[in-house]
């Protein structure tokens, strides 16, 4: 990118040491740490409070940092490992800020590897908490000597609010600059439902976002409708129905009206189908549908107001969307150095911003994500 422009990567992974759990989580969970070990096979697979994962299959870790590789790279093999095949800065802080420059990038906001994995199949509420709170630890330590080049996201779980929000304190405190959660809940309950409003409170007072990210989700909860469409390969293509949901609570259940300050960012779903999405939400609003949701406003003026989302660099249809839905609402991100994109962001994110205006391009290419976070 050229190097007028403030280039922010709005939604970068690390990926995490497999020791992550067993050093940080406090003594009273350590016997239930997440672990990488090894099956008879030499495969090695996810281990969460002392059982094998079942959706990250064995030897599916060596791939998780496989941007740009040949499929047959990705395949499993007891050769390859998850920190063996982890390709240059996605696991060191240092080198991250020196790939950070080498791209020209300015700032990236990270986000976990392992820790998108392991709640679809950890349903103990507080286990899940002390979970976040080792990674939320660990992610401040791992930014803290480059605070003005990586920022660290706090990982919350909505099974507990009020231990979410306070946990959400400590880690902005720790210096993490806002947190996410997962498409789905624990208790099942929709994300914009008044018991959570303890977290969205605390995301007003602390003044920072409310991020949503893609996650392995629970088996049968999402994607039922045919057998076999809970694979892995298929979750970045489909991914914008996970985030449609639960963005669609929070007009179900007035949360923007109780918390007009709440700013809430969508990530890695995609980013054009906001459009049609702001469209029918509006059409909605005008007939009996609207009589049974307590919004003040049209759906469309709260997602001009309090809503941001993060597009894909190889979304060409973004730029057609941009000045409809409104031109602080987008960001792009990398998803280095996820396997689901390829390694050429940075000329893909060219083409994507190619036909905006001056004015669009800088706030896609990093200036709203500064001002979204208030960086």
């Amino acid at each position: 990118m050229p190097s007028k422009d403030i280039v922010v990567d709005a939604d970068g992974h690390i990926l995490e040491p497999p020791d992550l759990w067993e050093k940080y989580l406090e003594e009273k969970y350590q016997p239930h740490a997440i672990k990488v070990v090894r099956n008879e096979k030499g495969l090695e697979c996810l281990q969460y409070d002392g059982k094998l994962s079942v959706m990250a299959q064995p030897g599916f870790l060596a791939a998780l940092g496989g941007m740009g590789k040949e499929q047959d790279q990705l395949r499993p093999d007891a050769e390859r490992t998850y920190v063996g095949s982890a390709p240059f800065g996605s696991m060191d802080a240092k080198e991250r800020v020196e790939l950070l420059d080498r791209e020209n990038l300015a700032k990236a906001v990270l986000y976990p590897t392992l820790g998108i994995l392991w709640e679809a199949e950890v349903e103990d509420i507080e286990l899940s908490q002390a979970y976040c709170r080792a990674y939320n630890r660990w992610i401040a330590d791992f930014c803290r000597p480059y605070r003005d080049r990586l920022i660290p996201i706090a990982h919350l779980s909505l099974g507990d609010p009020q231990a979410a929000a306070m946990e959400l304190e400590r880690a902005v405190k720790d210096g993490c600059r806002g947190a996410f959660v997962a498409p789905f809940t624990i208790t099942r309950k929709p994300h914009g439902h008044p018991d959570h409003d303890p977290v969205f409170a605390m995301c007003e007072k602390l003044d920072v976002p409310f991020a949503i990210h893609p996650t392995f989700e629970p088996k049968g909860l999402n994607r039922a409708r045919f057998h076999g469409m809970d694979r892995m390969p298929l979750m970045g293509v489909i991914a914008s129905h996970m985030l449609q949901q639960p963005l669609s609570t929070f007009f179900q259940f007035g949360t923007f009206d109780k918390f007009p300050k709440l700013r809430v960012v969508v990530l890695e779903s995609g980013s054009s189908w906001l459009g049609f999405w702001m469209d029918r939400m509006d059409e909605g609003f005008e007939t009996w549908i609207g009589g049974t949701i307590p919004l003040k406003h049209k759906p469309s003026e709260y997602v001009r107001k309090q809503v941001w989302i993060s597009g894909d660099p190889d979304e060409q249809a973004t730029a057609y969307v941009v000045d409809y839905v409104g031109r602080d609402r987008f960001f792009w991100a990398s998803d280095f150095p996820h396997p689901d994109h390829g390694g050429k962001y940075l000329d893909a994110l060219e083409r994507m911003v190619a036909p905006m205006s001056p004015e669009a391009r800088r706030g896609v290419v990093g200036q709203n994500v500064l001002d979204c976070y208030k960086l």
